[in-house]
């Protein structure tokens, strides 16, 4: 029988007081082999093992010690194995000059993780999360009075100290913080980083985000005369026409100008809607069908022979647009600049580019396409219709529409008497 040395014997001891029963030390290749056997487990299988880099020898005790103190916090916080513990303290980019987390190399490898996984595009992070992880990351490492020690500090101090001017649960100020909460997550359970940088989550996370201090409008559609007029009104620039035309003849989005086709005299529209779910799973392409405004009859039909055929293009800055983001971009520049729209948003507040959009939806409600059809010409599901296209109205369509049910009501009524 092979007897245990005096000074593994104490080391064993020391963590089973420190950090309870269950750690197995033993040797393996001139290093340090560590078991977990869960107590009060009865069954006899294969105990989780690793095995670590780390001298077997009395002089690597303290080495161990916090070594099993990291693991065991690893396993608690984050609900994982032995195995994966490991493997994330081991992985971890180290500062050499702290012997703390390596921020900097967390950045580099969220960036990485974020691009190369195509969960956002190199150009959307360089315009919109870079300087939001740099900042964070500022926060972190600051010292002295107010520097952030843990995730909770970090979101508190970024939100007082850069979005102090973003309204309560305004988009930006969720977008900031939820940034800042992805960074913070990926850096404790993808590079080992402590556990009290864990984000703010749940209410906590709200409280920051904050409620809008104002009920968000409904979206003003662009009623069928304005429509007119406004198309009317482009004579003298085809190519703006053109593009009008198709988002509120078609409904479509303003980025999908860079995303359909002509096919079999029917308009094709790709996929612009991009987030993991659909990186996964991309839509098909859909058909967008006409709502024909009677001014202008056949003006739809038009606009696809036009578009198919090269005879009038779309405006330069749409067709060289880089995405599909500066693509609606371009659009809403465009329509900026034309007196006649620039009046219409003057007149209408909460009107916008999207607003031929919602034309489309509201012209399709009023002339009594089923709801399902209509959905799915514009490329949402029925709930998405109803929860951003279905509710607008106005005393004026509540009128007409009351009035004709009456006016067919009363004409019942008659003919049976």
């Amino acid at each position: 029988m092979v007897k245990t040395a005096p000074w593994l014997k104490d080391l064993r001891g020391t963590i089973k007081r420190t950090y309870g029963p269950g750690w197995v030390l033993e040797e393996r290749s001139g290093c340090f082999k560590i078991q977990r056997r869960e107590t009060g487990n009865a069954r006899q299988g294969k105990r989780p093992t690793i095995t670590t880099s780390i001298a077997f020898a009395p002089s690597s005790s303290t080495e161990v010690l916090v070594l099993i103190g990291d693991l065991k916090r690893k396993m608690a916080d984050l609900g994982i194995g032995l195995y994966a513990s490991h493997e994330l303290i081991s992985g971890a980019p180290e500062d050499e000059a702290t012997g703390g987390t390596n921020w900097n190399e967390v950045a580099k490898r969220y960036e990485t993780s974020r691009v190369g996984t195509g969960q956002v595009k190199a150009s959307t992070y360089e315009r919109e999360e870079r300087r939001r992880i740099e900042r964070s990351i500022e926060l972190i490492c600051a010292k002295g009075r107010g520097a952030a020690n843990d995730g909770p500090g970090v979101m508190r101090n970024y939100t007082s100290q850069h979005l102090a001017d973003l309204k309560l649960g305004g988009v930006g100020r969720k977008r900031a913080l939820l940034d800042v909460s992805r960074f913070l997550r990926f850096a404790v359970k993808k590079c080992g980083a402590d556990s009290v940088y864990l984000p703010l989550e749940g209410e906590d996370l709200e409280e920051l985000i904050g409620l809008a201090e104002t009920r968000k409008e409904d979206k003003v559609p662009v009623k069928p005369d304005q429509l007119f007029v406004l198309i009317d009104s482009l004579c003298d620039k085809p190519e703006l026409r053109l593009a009008v035309t198709l988002v509120g003849l078609f409904g479509l989005r303003p980025a999908e100008l860079k995303a359909m086709r002509v096919v079999d005299g029917k308009l094709k529209v790709g996929n612009v809607k991009r987030n993991r779910a659909t990186a996964k799973t991309p839509k098909p392409d859909r058909i967008a069908y006409p709502l024909e405004l009677p001014e202008l009859a056949g003006a739809a039909g038009q606009a696809l022979a036009q578009l198919e055929s090269g005879l009038v293009k779309l405006p330069t800055g749409i067709v060289n647009a880089p995405d599909f983001k500066n693509c609606g971009h371009s659009f809403r520049q465009y329509l900026d600049r034309h007196p006649y729209w620039a009046a219409l948003v003057k007149t209408n507040p909460g009107m916008s580019p999207y607003s031929l959009r919602h034309g489309y939806a509201y012209r399709g409600a009023l002339a009594g396409i089923p709801l399902r059809q209509l959905a799915a010409s514009m490329g949402h599901d029925v709930r998405t219709h109803m929860k951003h296209y279905g509710q607008w109205t106005d005393e004026a369509g509540l009128d007409a529409a009351f009035g004709e049910a009456n006016a067919k009501l009363t004409a019942s009524l008659t003919e049976r008497q």
